[in-house]
């Protein structure tokens, strides 16, 4: 599970902010939902299941048959 500096350093990313702004800090005073559903508004969906993707092969050292077949 990611922490609430990941996704504010991951939204800082996408609206191309210093992360050591006070803008950036202002994000710390949202919820985590809150910071979600931001960053849901600034990228692109291929882009969010490309991340993810991404991450998840990462995590999987063995792979269930499902995602070996390509089904998830």
């Amino acid at each position: 599970m990611k922490n609430k500096a990941y996704f504010v350093k991951r939204l800082c990313e996408l609206k191309g902010v210093d992360p050591k702004s006070d803008e950036a800090k202002a994000y710390y005073d949202l919820k985590v939902v809150q910071i979600l559903l931001e960053i849901k508004k600034i990228a692109s969906p291929q882009e969010v299941r490309d991340k993810v993707r991404d991450e998840d092969d990462d995590e999987d050292e063995f792979p269930s048959l499902a995602r070996r077949l390509g089904c998830t």
